[in-house]
């Protein structure tokens, strides 16, 4: 008999992936950003993404759905299909106003070039990051923040939790002021 002392796997080398946190954008960027992308084709997407956090592959699924937008989750590990709703703040509405479809103007790609040659220091992601942080600082509650986001509430959390519209609303609310 052959005897391994020690498994194979052992000398694989594994490198621990680095996630850079995105930052978010301060409001004289952001008044840059709209100010370069007024009356552009990708604007309505731009203003999409910052005012929901949606994640860049996530646009493509977001529709308009009364007072929310339904956007599917793009990050559940199960593999089931997972709606995230987002209220349609006031700052958004005049994007949305004159139609009932949303739809991708250029490819993903494209637009996250766009975005990177009006603020070189920051990525499409950013938005998603702002969206976060201004939730947080206009006092979002945890759970409705969550589900605006995609994120999850751990398993007992998301087990026994459905948020109502009205709450989320009340919620969304804050983010008008």
């Amino acid at each position: 008999f052959l005897y391994i002392h020690y498994h194979p796997i052992v000398i694989v080398i594994h490198i621990q992936h680095v996630t850079i946190p995105g930052s978010a954008l301060t409001t004289e960027v952001t008044a840059i950003l709209f100010q370069a992308i007024k009356g552009q084709s990708y604007e309505r997407i731009i203003a999409l993404a910052y005012y929901t956090g949606l994640r860049p592959n996530e646009y493509e699924t977001a529709k308009i759905d009364g007072d929310f937008i339904v956007a599917i989750n793009s990050k559940r590990k199960n593999k089931k299909i997972q709606y995230k709703r987002i209220p349609i703040c006031n700052a958004l509405r005049p994007y949305l106003d004159d139609i009932t479809e949303i739809k991708l103007p250029i490819a993903l790609k494209t637009l996250w070039k766009k975005f990177k040659s009006i603020l070189p220091n920051h990525t499409l992601y950013d938005l998603r990051t702002t969206f976060y942080t201004r939730c947080k600082e206009k006092g979002v509650a945890e759970p409705a923040l969550m589900e605006f986001v995609g994120h999850s509430m751990g398993a007992l959390g998301n087990a026994y939790t459905d948020l109502s519209n009205e709450y989320l609303l009340r919620e969304g609310e804050k983010l008008n002021h």
